[in-house]
């Protein structure tokens, strides 16, 4: 049996502590049960905490943990639940990067579910690999930690022995994952069935909101992007607001694309896709109708964008995200 440690902190959320401690745990065990064979368990799993205290979670809901890290010698795989402040947790628990630093060199496995990522990437185990993390914090991430690569599209990443994940359900994907890699797809598969749980998704890109943060500290780039908001639906001509800001539109591009990772034209496709999205949600509008809406005559131009931009067809985004998905409105 492999052994789990599954570690949390204060202000975790308990379903990124207790998700991955039952699929785990149920692996060879909850299928067999209601087929009636004998119990094969594949994994032991224990949750701790840095100093064995109790976790009082973000739902207030007090966890005491099977010890402190202290007292593990060994384990071969490391579950790092959310964390919402690292620095905090750092200060407190100043013995928790060397621990992690030396179970990997020891062999351990070490994966990340949502904002745990922030402390995966302390013990610079992550440096010139790539990561990902709840979209909500992929800026905050980007910016503390800029020698990791960022791919904030994915449900999440495998780097042999390290791995991450998006948001909170985002650890069950990547800890079924990681039955399938310890124990084979057949036991996968009968795990996610026995506890009705999807396989295969890869993307959290339905699940984001697009537009860029605004706290990139440059107050001529917010101006412009809170003009492209209020004219979002309408047509805009980037040289003239280039001539209004008193630069060339060259450069207009170049600044705000430093500023928010896009440019201009990027920053109104987020903004027409995001309204487009809202419209599918409400299901009253066929996608003919909306692309009019936010700005566009070429329908078939705007779905391409929006497939880009979100990993789904409008049909498809209907479907998942409004209680109207099954009227058969739209067209693919």
């Amino acid at each position: 049996m492999k052994k789990v440690t599954i570690l949390g902190w204060d202000n975790t959320m308990a379903t990124t502590l207790f998700g991955p401690m039952d699929i785990l745990n149920q692996a060879g065990r909850l299928w067999n049960r209601v087929s009636n064979t004998p119990e094969t368990p594949f994994f032991d799993v224990i949750i701790a905490s840095a100093d064995g205290q109790p976790i009082r979670c973000a739902n207030n809901v007090l966890i005491h943990p099977h010890c402190s890290i202290e007292t593990i010698d060994q384990t071969d795989l490391i579950v790092i639940a959310s964390a919402t402040d690292i620095k905090q947790i750092l200060t407190k628990n100043p013995g928790i990067v060397p621990w992690l630093i030396k179970q990997y060199n020891q062999g351990a496995h070490i994966a990340s579910i949502c904002t745990g990522v922030f402390l995966l990437a302390e013990t610079g185990l992550l440096d010139g690999k790539s990561a990902t993390l709840h979209w909500g914090f992929a800026g905050m991430f980007q910016k503390k930690y800029p020698r990791v690569n960022l791919k904030q599209d994915q449900m999440f990443l495998d780097h042999g022995r390290l791995y991450c994940s998006a948001g909170v359900n985002a650890g069950m994907d990547l800890t079924l994952y990681l039955v399938e890699k310890f124990c084979g797809r057949q036991i996968a598969v009968k795990t996610a069935k026995t506890m009705i749980l999807d396989m295969g998704r890869t993307m959290q890109t339905p699940y984001g909101s697009l537009p860029c943060a605004k706290d990139h500290g440059d107050p001529l780039v917010l101006k412009a992007q809170t003009w492209i908001e209020q004219h979002h639906t309408q047509s805009i001509d980037y040289d003239r607001m280039a001539r209004e800001y008193r630069m060339s539109r060259r450069s207009l591009e170049r600044r705000f694309k430093q500023a928010t990772g896009v440019t201009p034209l990027g920053y109104l496709q987020q903004l027409r896709v995001e309204s487009a999205k809202r419209m599918l949600e409400e299901g009253t509008q066929t996608f003919n109708e909306i692309t009019y809406q936010v700005g566009y005559e070429d329908i078939s131009f705007f779905r391409k964008v929006f497939v880009r931009l979100t990993g789904l067809r409008p049909k498809e985004y209907q479907q998942r995200f409004s209680g109207y998905g099954t009227c058969g409105m739209l067209g693919t």
